[in-house]
């Protein structure tokens, strides 16, 4: 077992590693890696609730789209950077809270509806109110207006530095007194309701929170990426990211960012090929037979063929 030390030194390392590797990378695979660290920031945020809090999302890609819809929409209509990120804020606190509130107040079966319908919602809207969104065209974040003057590496870092910042408050969040009541509830709703605990208050809170982390990442999406479409609040999105934290590990948070690295890197691998569809679903179907807890779950079988040629001598 590795100590509290020696797991924060390894993060640390991996981090300046993550932060140092690039530099000797070409400016296309820098970008890739920006674009990574993003959807690594939604996949943690999904885990606070399938992982943590025992909540289904089937409508995340809602608390992601959103913020960067609101952000692209005030940066072409105004000149103003503070205008736009106060939209995006605004845009934050709205969702979370209205799909928060919706959600919480079904249990079970209800919240992956809730969530499911709140994606196929904004999905349908951002294609129908094209005057706002471009609709099918989509909306272009003004270059000015964005992260395309600053040198590439340059963009990495800043998204890099966010990145580890709200993933480390999502670690420290799950290991402290309020992420085991969140374990408690997922493990035994009932009991935590015996023990006094308001459970809907949490599930509440902590899809909010989860809500506010994926809206961050949809701004960094906006200010990196430029190009917005209604495919970033559409219930495909929002399905990958559950299979994103399903194939890397949930209750894990390093987990899904992992799953989501992998999901996506193979999917630009097999994007040439005709049937890259049926290609990827057999390999997250082998991957999930092979390691049905998560990838960072996987325990190797234990080799005993010294002790069993032993006694076969003997």
């Amino acid at each position: 077992m590795v100590s509290a030390a020696g797991r924060g030194a390894i993060a640390c390392a991996a981090l300046a590693a993550a932060a140092v590797v690039p530099f000797w990378l070409p400016p296309y695979f820098v970008y890739l890696l920006t674009e990574l660290v993003i959807w690594g920031l939604v996949a943690v945020s999904l885990d606070l609730l399938i992982g943590y809090a025992g909540l289904p999302s089937f409508g995340h890609a809602v608390f992601f789209g959103v913020p960067a819809y609101a952000f692209g929409i005030a940066a072409t209509r105004s000149e103003s950077l503070a205008i736009a990120f106060a939209a995006a804020l605004v845009a934050i606190a709205a969702v979370s809270v209205l799909v928060g509130y919706l959600a919480t107040r079904t249990g079970g079966v209800g919240y992956i509806i809730v969530t499911l319908l709140c994606s196929f919602a904004f999905f349908i809207g951002a294609i129908a109110w094209t005057g706002l969104t471009g609709g099918e065209n989509g909306l272009y974040v003004p270059a000015a207006m964005s992260m395309d003057a600053l040198p590439m590496h340059a963009r990495y870092l800043i998204v890099l530095a966010i990145g580890a910042l709200v993933g480390g408050f999502a670690w420290w969040l799950s290991r402290s007194a309020y992420g085991l009541a969140l374990l408690g509830i997922k493990a035994n709703e009932r009991r935590m309701q015996a023990m006094g605990y308001d459970t809907k208050k949490y599930k509440f809170q902590v899809t909010v929170l989860a809500g506010s982390i994926a809206g961050i990442a949809g701004v960094l999406y906006a200010l990196v990426v430029r190009t917005l479409s209604a495919e970033l609040v559409g219930p495909e999105l929002s399905t990958e990211a559950v299979i994103w934290v399903l194939l890397g590990g949930a209750q894990t948070l390093i987990g899904p960012v992992l799953g989501a690295a992998l999901f996506i890197s193979l999917k630009q691998i097999l994007n040439n090929i005709p049937a890259y569809p049926m290609l990827l679903g057999l390999v997250f179907v082998a991957v999930v037979a092979w390691a049905p807890s998560g990838l960072v779950k996987l325990r190797l079988p234990q080799l005993r063929g010294v002790r069993t040629d032993e006694r076969t001598q003997d």
